[in-house]
């Protein structure tokens, strides 16, 4: 059994294939045949292909099979996608399953007739050979082995089996030293994400017939150091986030060799400060803790040695409204005697209708004794937080009302207003009773 020269890496099968399989089959139903006649009318096709494989696959591993049309012009399609796919004379039962041409060995060997149909034509069936051959090496294959820091090399390895048998299978990546220049994210593909200059040494690793690993010749891949200038930006475009507004982090880097930016956020290590105003979930960046008159956060982007910032402000969600209450929810009808206290509360409004209860952010409280009911202010005062203290001296004759007001205001003093132009404020009345 020789491969005749014919094989496909594991890392392009990859990149073609699909690995969320289900089912034996693809466009099964009557719509499906629908589709496909109406596409096949739409681009003439006459003829389809099964692409030429290797007609082996091993047991405990998979192949992407491609069907081809024909136009009416020669022109060549890919239909793998829309074509039906069935699994035909199966000599062992549950042999493995096919979706959009992916197969997926089922665990043992045998043979069967691969089919694919595509708007009434059918591909001539090919035999398909299910192998127990035994892994017997793997060589990861001489691609291109030098990258550019903070930037990604895709590699590709060969599975040998009983000497011969060249044939995809899973294998798993390793790092054997320069484990801090870079990783495999998914180690079962070979993209190796690099994040500083160096040289990393790695492997290729694939289980036999009897879970034995057999594994490639180191491979050394050459990580330069090229990376000049980092820069950060977001999507959408903005200086400021309101609390739960979102953005999307972009890292890139310009190098020695060239004036063109490239993507690195991927490799990049995204962090800011301080870290209570962002919320970082890879490259989803949520707006945290905000107050009125904003707080700035810096963004920061990392690899390689360099590093890019972004300064954002984080300002609270829009305010709507604020109500005052007192410490057990009353908004009205509130009295208190000479020498007592009374906390009261602020709850604000948003625009989006949810509240914050206790809100504090740059709230001024003031008296206001417009009927001038107390001889003496300052026996009679608030806190910042929204104490009230009467002096137990006050001297009152008979009960005095007072107003209480507590606006909300931004950096320069002035009284913040709502989207409908109206100041962010509340007032309430709290009368006085004498001792």
């Amino acid at each position: 059994m020789r491969s005749k020269g014919i094989h496909l890496s594991l890392a392009l099968l990859v990149s073609m294939g699909a690995f969320s399989l289900s089912g034996c089959g693809s466009g099964d139903g009557d719509s499906a045949r629908v589709a496909q006649t109406v596409d096949a009318s739409k681009n003439g096709v006459t003829e389809i292909k099964i692409t030429e494989n290797l007609g082996y696959v091993h047991f405990k591993s998979f192949y992407q099979f491609e069907l081809i049309g024909v136009g009416n012009d020669g022109k060549e399609i890919n239909l793998t996608n829309k074509a039906t796919w069935k699994i035909t004379d199966s000599d062992v039962e549950n042999i493995g399953k096919i979706k959009d041409g992916y197969f997926t060995a089922g665990g043992t060997k045998g043979n069967f007739k691969l089919v694919a149909e595509y708007a009434g034509l059918k591909a001539t069936p090919k035999d398909i050979t299910v192998s127990d051959a035994n892994l017997t090496s793997v060589a990861i294959e001489e691609t291109p082995n030098v990258v550019n820091e903070c930037q990604n090399i895709t590699l590709a390895a060969k599975a040998t089996f009983d000497g011969t048998l060249v044939l995809p299978y899973p294998l798993t990546w390793k790092i054997v030293s320069g484990a801090n220049l870079g990783s495999f994210k998914d180690p079962a593909k070979g993209i190796l994400n690099t994040i500083n200059n160096g040289t990393i040494t790695l492997v290729a690793i694939g289980l036999d017939n009897n879970n034995k690993e057999i594994s490639s010749p180191p491979f050394n891949v050459t990580v330069e150091d090229d990376l000049a200038t980092i820069t950060v930006t977001t999507t959408p475009a903005v200086t400021e986030l309101r609390d739960g507004e979102t953005a999307t982090v972009k890292v890139s880097g310009t190098y020695t060799d060239s004036t063109n930016t490239v993507d690195i956020t991927d490799n990049a290590t995204i962090t800011a400060a301080p870290g209570e105003l962002l919320l970082i979930e890879g490259t989803k960046i949520t707006a945290r803790n905000g107050i009125p008159t904003g707080k700035i956060v810096t963004l920061k982007g990392a690899c390689g040695g360099e590093e890019g910032t972004k300064d954002l402000t984080i300002s609270e969600r829009r305010l709507k409204s604020v109500e005052i209450e007192n410490e057990n929810g009353g908004t009205s009808n509130l009295s208190m005697s000479e020498g007592s206290k009374l906390n009261l509360n602020l709850t604000a409004t948003y625009i989006d209708n949810s509240t914050k209860d206790d809100y504090t952010n740059n709230v001024v409280w003031q008296i206001d004794d417009r009927n001038n009911n107390i001889t003496d202010d300052s026996k009679v005062t608030i806190s910042s937080s929204g104490e009230l203290n009467v002096n137990t001296d006050l001297n009152l004759t008979a009960a005095a009302i007072i107003y209480v007001t507590a606006e909300v205001r931004d950096g320069s003093g002035n009284v913040i207003l709502n989207p409908d132009g109206q100041p962010v404020e509340d007032e309430i009345n709290i009368t006085i009773n004498p001792n």
